[in-house]
C-alpha cells in the first residue's frame, strides 16, 4: 500500500552575476512551454524565479484517483542558468507542465527571448537590444529603450519605446494578431508596413514613397 501526498508547485529562485558587470550583458531565455516576464532594475545581477504550472492533463486527472490512491505531483521547475563571457542562458524543462519565469535584469541588458506554448512574453524598463519571439502568445514591451525585433506568430505585439537607437533597423511582425508600436514623437525613420488581412493606422505625418507602388514587370 502506497500513500503519497500531492506536492504543491514551488518556485526556484537563483541570483547570478555577469562575468564583467561594468559592461552590458546578454540574457538568453528559451522555453518550450511557459511564459517569460523580464523587468529592468538598478542592480548588477540577474535574479531568476521559476514557478511550474500544473499541465492541463494533470488538472483533468486530479479528480479521478484510482482505488483511493493519490497522485504524486512533480513540482520541480527544471531551471538551468549558465553564464560565460557576459552571456547568460536560462531555460526550464519539466514534464509536469509549463513553467513561468520572472527575471530581473540590469537596465542596460540585451535580451534574446523565446517561448512556444502556454505563455506570453513581457519586458519592461530595459535599455538594450531586444530580440523577442513567441509562437503562441502575446509580446508586450513597455518603457523600453534601444532597438527591438519582436514577433508573435499567433498573438499580438504591443511595444512602447521611451527612446530608440538611431540608425538601427527594427522589425515588428505577427501572422495572426495585431501590432501596436508607440515611438517617441521626435523619431526620424523610414517605415515599411504591410498587412495581408487588415488595416494600417498612424498618427505620424507619413509621406508615401511613390516609387514603391510601381507595378512589377517580369
Amino acid at each position: 500500500m502506497l500513500a503519497a501526498v500531492a506536492a504543491r508547485a514551488q518556485s526556484d529562485k537563483v541570483t547570478v552575476a555577469f562575468s564583467d558587470p561594468s559592461r552590458p550583458g546578454t540574457v538568453k531565455v528559451g522555453l518550450i512551454n511557459g511564459g517569460i516576464t523580464v523587468t529592468g532594475y538598478n542592480g548588477k545581477e540577474v535574479i531568476v524565479e521559476a514557478t511550474p504550472r500544473a499541465s492541463r492533463r494533470s488538472r483533468e486527472r486530479e479528480g479521478a484517483p484510482a482505488g483511493g490512491m493519490k497522485r504524486i505531483m512533480v513540482s520541480a521547475s527544471g531551471l538551468t542558468v549558465e553564464e560565460e563571457n557576459n552571456m547568460m542562458s536560462i531555460g526550464a524543462t519539466t514534464h509536469s507542465g509549463p513553467v513561468d519565469l520572472a527575471i530581473q535584469v540590469p537596465q542596460r541588458a540585451n535580451l534574446q527571448l523565446r517561448t512556444h506554448n502556454d505563455g506570453h512574453i513581457t519586458v519592461e524598463n530595459v535599455q538594450g537590444e531586444l530580440d523577442v519571439n513567441d509562437t503562441n502568445g502575446n509580446v508586450t514591451l513597455t518603457n523600453v529603450s534601444g532597438s527591438a525585433v519582436a514577433h508573435a506568430l499567433n498573438g499580438n505585439v504591443v511595444v512602447t519605446f521611451d527612446k530608440v537607437t538611431p540608425d538601427k533597423s527594427m522589425s515588428f511582425s505577427s501572422l495572426n494578431g495585431n501590432i501596436d508600436v508607440t515611438l517617441p514623437p521626435d523619431v526620424k525613420a523610414k517605415l515599411k508596413m504591410k498587412s495581408d488581412n487588415g488595416d494600417i493606422f498612424t498618427d505620424f505625418d507619413i509621406q508615401m514613397d511613390a516609387s514603391s507602388r510601381q507595378p512589377t514587370v517580369e
